[in-house]
């Protein structure tokens, strides 16, 4: 699996995290916006790195197992994540407001439900041979980003949500993906 690839499945992942960022900006003054939008990537970054380390060191243990399945496994994973993707687009995503900004339980529970994700794509890199190191840097500091971009492009005076939109697409670039991984 090239590092290219494996970028762009973290943009993918990234567009997930950055949807709810969108979302609960919506809820929020430009005041309040500021100091949780730092604390809403940290831990969006670090429940997202620390389920991909996880994830890719279960692989390492379970690669022996299933080493003639690994492309299918990969190809259900990613395949599955994408059409969660897609389905996630047309309903309302996890978001934060104004109350819950001091309620870190919260936070934590849906830190922890985004980074499934990651978790999945975690199992899929090493399957497919890819390095853990520079995959593991390169997951941080886009779900930093796009978790930072879409809370500060949420307005509360919008009556859409483009990164929606986004998340259709990187469900269907995940579904391709997919299917790319079990052709010849």
């Amino acid at each position: 699996m090239s590092i290219w690839i494996i970028i762009i499945i973290f943009i993918c992942i990234g567009v997930d995290n950055m949807v709810s960022a969108n979302m609960s900006a919506l809820n929020m003054s430009v005041e309040d916006k500021s100091v949780f939008s730092i604390k809403m990537a940290l831990f969006f970054t670090g429940f997202n790195t620390l389920a991909f380390g996880v994830s890719y060191l279960l692989s390492i243990i379970c690669h022996n197992w299933i080493v003639q399945a690994s492309n299918w496994v990969a190809f259900a994973l990613l395949l599955l994540l994408g059409i969660k993707f897609m389905l996630e687009s047309i309903e309302k995503s996890p978001s934060f407001s104004k109350i819950d900004m001091e309620n870190t339980r919260k936070l934590i529970k849906v830190s922890a439900l985004m980074s499934m994700n990651a978790f999945f794509v975690g199992y899929a890199v090493e399957t497919m041979d890819g390095s853990c190191f520079p995959a593991i840097i390169i997951l941080a500091i886009l779900t930093f980003i796009m978790t930072l971009l879409g809370f500060h492009l949420g307005k509360n005076t919008s009556k859409t949500v483009a990164s929606k939109r986004g998340e259709l697409v990187a469900g269907l670039v995940l579904v391709i993906m997919a299917v790319c991984l079990i052709m010849p």
